[in-house]
């Protein structure tokens, strides 16, 4: 007897995976209306970081207190329907075991929508062989990884990530010495920026059609345009961008100058970034230098 032959666990699947501090929550904010693109009630569910690279980040705890801005309400504004939605969603969402199913089931109100997408930063760190096993898994896989120039990144993330530690203070006194060291480690920060080996591991794993790269510096020179070519990579039809989401900065990072002579200090990451980008064929703005 022949063995059944299991479908795909995904359809249509849409990630956007970075880079961190690059535009990947412009690009959600204008995605997400999109009728033929669904995201559940979490843009940052981290399932396939968690699958491949760490669990704890889905444990039940975790789950627990994300969940907790999922039930808040008024009730004197909150429409019941509404609420029963999120209820029902929320209830999926502490559900388990943590696997496929879990996944598919955060899209219960998917409606026609052709695509589910997620939008995780952490999924760019995936091996290789985790994305050639979601690739596999999936009958339509569709990657977005967008680029920002390395240390313009590089000083956001530092930034963005004392700001929701609530240690900006720190970077009054630190030393450039200490700053330093906080950058190389005292975290996840260079590898959000090594955007070479992120792009290697994915082109050995998806075929072509599956990976869009493009460039930050498009988003405030046309970002209409920008919108437009992903959509396109969706095989979607237009639909048209809201004109106050064009000029709209999300999830920004405190404004702070950058100290003189950081720049200086990773001069030799960002040229090993920008010459290993031209050696995968890609084309960095001439603004990156």
């Amino acid at each position: 007897m022949l063995a059944m032959v299991k479908g795909p666990v995904f359809d249509h699947l849409f990630l956007g995976v970075g880079a961190m501090k690059a535009g990947t929550t412009w690009i959600y904010d204008a995605l997400h209306r999109h009728p033929d693109i669904h995201f559940c009630r979490e843009k940052e569910i981290h399932y396939f970081f968690a699958r491949h690279l760490n669990p704890d980040i889905l444990s039940d705890k975790a789950r627990m207190r994300r969940a907790k801005a999922y039930l808040a309400f008024d009730p004197e504004v909150s429409a019941p329907k509404v609420l029963q939605k999120r209820v029902r969603w929320t209830a999926n969402w502490l559900d388990g075991p943590v696997d496929d199913d879990w996944f598919n089931n955060l899209f219960l109100h998917r409606g026609d929508a052709r695509w589910v997408a997620e939008f995780s930063n952490l999924t760019a760190l995936l091996p290789e062989q985790a994305w050639a096993d979601l690739h596999a898994r999936t009958g339509k896989l569709r990657v977005i990884y967008t680029l920002r120039e390395p240390l313009d990144r590089l000083w956001s993330h530092v930034r963005f990530h004392l700001k929701m530690q609530k240690a900006s203070a720190k970077l009054e006194e630190w030393s450039l010495d200490e700053l330093e060291d906080h950058i190389r480690h005292g975290g996840d920060y260079l590898d959000h920026s090594n955007y070479v080996a992120a792009i290697a591991r994915m082109q050995a794993a998806l075929p072509r059609d599956c990976l869009r790269v493009d460039f930050f510096d498009r988003i405030p020179a046309d970002p209409t345009g920008f919108i437009a070519d992903i959509v396109r990579f969706l095989d979607l039809p237009p639909d048209d961008l809201p004109g106050d989401v064009i000029g709209r900065v999300v999830n920004p990072s405190p404004p702070r100058a950058m100290p003189d002579g950081l720049a200086e200090r990773f001069a030799d990451d960002v040229a090993a970034q920008v010459e290993g980008l031209k050696d995968l064929g890609l084309t960095p703005p001439r603004s990156w230098g």
